[in-house]
């Protein structure tokens, strides 16, 4: 049922939540651009876990709609040893950037210089990129100067930013407008005012959800297809405004299910009960139920920015062009 997958992703990401600290909730995005590259695919593939690494390992999440951390390589010299087998030895410039997709704007850059060896260029200049120590004390000074950095970003930007959300809630554009709050640091002084504008969406949200499993439950129950109807509104989600009536709706219609239906029928409606108690429990606990509700708030987010990231990657496959393309005129 769509409602388990949901209480899913709470469970998860209220389980996630619990092990990072606020700060950690930064995004930041590893991209790198096969296509404009001159580096063999397997060396840039080594690169690609490498910036994901230098994003982990310092404390930073995904995935961002606002800012990547992408690299350019380029091989300085390459040299053939004397010795029997000969050995290549590549040396390597990697430029790690720090971007502001949206605005086109460099946060930071740092610049690595790799040396590596191998039976062959290519494996001499991965051997070159896994050099790259995402835990170095510069690449955490690196790292830390561009967490300020987007965290200044977010505290100039923050009233811009709830404006959109609310302008996109008020088109029904619900998960837009979480992707949008999603970003937000929660180790802003402005983050409360964040966090109950998403449980307000994500109410939005999954209202819009409810109205229209109730209304599919009216049509059914109108053709007296009473089991279909129950099967729909079970999937209204204990946490939204219509709960109570579509609770209401399924008292009135089970004793109208065909008898020889009601045992196939009873796993679903206890599953149901179960759901419908855990709910009021959660009730009882505002607070905890305010993070579920974010942290639910936070999976639909993912999932538009993954979505309209790889939308992105698919679309710029066949150009050559990319979202980041534009920097590779300004350096």
């Amino acid at each position: 049922m769509k409602r388990l997958s949901i209480l899913a992703a709470i469970v998860l990401c209220s389980i996630s939540s619990a092990a990072q600290t606020p700060e950690s909730r930064i995004a930041l995005t590893p991209y790198v651009e096969f296509s404009r590259e001159r580096i063999p695919e397997v060396a840039l593939r080594s690169l690609e876990r490498k910036l994901a690494s230098m994003a982990t390992a310092n404390g930073f999440a995904s995935v961002s709609g606002e800012f990547i951390i992408t690299a350019m390589t380029d091989v300085l010299n390459t040299s053939v040893t004397a010795t029997a087998p000969p050995k290549f030895v590549s040396e390597v410039e990697v430029a790690v950037y720090v971007l502001n997709n949206p605005e086109q704007l460099i946060v930071d850059q740092k610049v690595y210089s790799l040396k590596g060896l191998g039976t062959s260029e290519q494996s001499a200049v991965m051997n070159a990129i896994n050099q790259l120590n995402v835990r170095s004390t510069d690449t955490k000074r690196f790292m830390e100067n561009v967490r300020t950095r987007m965290l200044d970003y977010y505290a100039a930007r923050l009233p811009a930013i709830i404006a959109k959300a609310q302008s996109l809630a008020a088109m029904s554009r619900y998960e837009e407008a979480l992707a949008a709050l999603a970003a937000v640091p929660e180790s802003l002084a402005e983050y409360p005012q964040v966090a109950d504008l998403m449980v307000d969406i994500y109410t939005g949200y999954i209202d819009r959800e409810a109205k229209a499993i109730i209304a599919d439950a009216k049509t059914k129950i109108a053709q007296h297809d009473y089991a279909a109807a129950f099967r729909e509104l079970v999937k209204v989600d204990p946490n939204s405004t219509l709960f109570a009536e579509s609770d209401a709706m399924i008292s009135e219609i089970s004793p109208k299910i065909e008898t020889e239906r009601q045992e196939e029928l009873e796993r679903e409606k206890e599953y149901y009960e179960q759901q419908r108690a855990q709910a009021m429990k959660e009730y009882e606990d505002s607070v905890e139920l305010e993070k579920q509700k974010i942290a639910a708030s936070r999976e639909i987010a993912s999932k538009v920015l993954s979505a309209g990231l790889n939308a992105s990657e698919g679309n710029n496959a066949g150009t050559g062009n990319s979202g980041i393309g534009w920097l590779y005129d300004k350096i």
